[in-house]
């Protein structure tokens, strides 16, 4: 079976400066000294999809996500490598594309339907379903320049979702809908996949993307920095900004204010942390209640007596769920040398339920006058299987009845 769609190396690149290159300049190789440079939006990526597979692309803006949706959806052609669709696709990639201001929803219906490739009877036989999907009834006969953002996804989403595509490609559009209609979004997905078809969202929402789609990319500076399952890439994800913006810290110098608020010695440096499971193997991903172990390598360049080690893990929004210290669990560490190395084990029971979690770890002086080391989200992962409950930790709550008899009035 024929992939559903594939992306062979492909390189898209833009213009950026001023003017154009003069005939004296292009033939001589030189710039003309107008500043023309070039911007790799998308460089050398390549991806297969099969029928019925679902894949997230997210990466920070300017990564090159919505590039490549346009690449697919044949907006714009790729400078080099191809791109090739294995039958009828679906786009939505920008807010009311295909749309023309002065026409009603009615007539824009036919319009948009007709661009995505549906026949006139096509359209006339699923017009109440992608006005009904739509909720715009009230307002059908209206002009589209006067409908909401909201309501202009809600239509243009209701048509490419009915052109019963096998490929659907969709931007973050929706997040300008509310939750309910959201929620139709997502079990119309749902409902496309399993009839074979395959689909391409780009979000900014995590959640999003590990509610619909099954692989994930991640994007950064225009490449393919992970493909994997959708968990490990929501993760993945958290973990190359990190990566990257470590590496921009130590080439352009330290950050000599957030240095003085955190008042670092780095007399010792935690070199590496990773999470593993029991079998001493990496996770990226971890089950609700598992026990998994955090661990740290530090490298002593001072002689440190007695320092604290510290392990904190935050929530998506922020806010703290879990913190310990050596010092609150009344422990008496180890006097480290310089030249010295260790490694330090957390053995944790992740009670939590489904989410994005990251983990921040340091290491202070006994008095804790100030740190050795401070390590802020060294490392992301997810938690799933948490049941159907909702909130942060599990309490594994046990409910029981006692069943007692009517009291009797006389």
């Amino acid at each position: 079976m024929k992939p559903a769609l594939e992306f062979n190396q492909v390189t898209k690149r833009y213009r950026v400066g001023r003017g154009i290159p003069t005939l004296r300049s292009l033939f001589s190789g030189r710039k003309n000294g107008n500043g023309t440079q070039y911007h790799w939006a998308v460089k050398d990526v390549s991806f297969q999809l099969e029928p019925g597979q679902s894949l997230g692309i997210i990466g920070p803006n300017g990564a090159g996500k919505t590039t490549s949706l346009k690449l697919l959806s044949r907006v714009t052609h790729p400078t080099s490598g191809s791109v090739q669709i294995n039958g009828r696709f679906s786009a939505l990639i920008e807010l009311g594309a295909g749309f023309h201001p002065d026409l009603t929803g009615r007539e824009n219906v036919f319009l948009n339907g007709t661009i995505l490739g549906m026949r006139k009877a096509e359209i006339k036989a699923r017009f109440d379903q992608i006005v009904d999907f739509a909720g715009i009834g009230k307002f059908l006969d209206t002009p589209v320049k006067r409908y909401s953002s909201g309501m202009y996804a809600r239509l243009g989403f209701a048509i490419a979702a009915h052109v019963d595509p096998e490929v659907l490609l969709v931007d973050e559009v929706l997040a300008v809908g509310d939750y309910a209609f959201r929620m139709k979004c997502y079990d119309r997905m749902n409902e496309l996949k399993a009839n074979g078809t395959s689909l391409v969202f780009v979000s900014h929402n995590m959640e999003d993307v590990r509610r619909v789609c099954d692989r994930g990319i991640v994007m950064y500076a225009g490449q393919k920095a992970f493909d994997g399952p959708v968990d490990e890439a929501v993760a993945e994800y958290a973990n190359v900004l990190r990566r990257n913006a470590s590496g921009s810290a130590k080439s352009s110098g330290p950050d000599k204010v957030g240095l003085s608020q955190r008042r670092m010695t780095h007399a010792a440096k935690i070199e590496r942390v990773e999470l593993v499971g029991e079998d001493g193997v990496p996770r990226t991903t971890v089950r609700s209640g598992e026990t998994v172990y955090v661990q740290a390598e530090v490298q002593f360049l001072e002689d440190a007596p007695s320092p604290v080690f510290a392990v904190s893990i935050r929530g998506q929004n922020g806010d703290t769920v879990y913190d310990v210290t050596t010092n609150w669990l009344g422990m008496t560490t180890p006097n480290f040398k310089a030249g010295e190395r260790a490694v330090v084990r957390y053995r944790l029971k992740m009670n939590l339920l489904d989410g994005i979690y990251s983990l921040t770890t340091d290491l202070a002086y006994a008095d804790l006058s100030c740190y050795y080391d401070y390590m802020a989200d060294a490392l992301s992962f997810v938690v799933t299987g948490g049941g159907q409950v909702k909130g942060v930790a599990n309490l594994q709550a046990d409910i029981s009845f006692d069943h007692r008899p009517a009291l009797q009035i006389a």
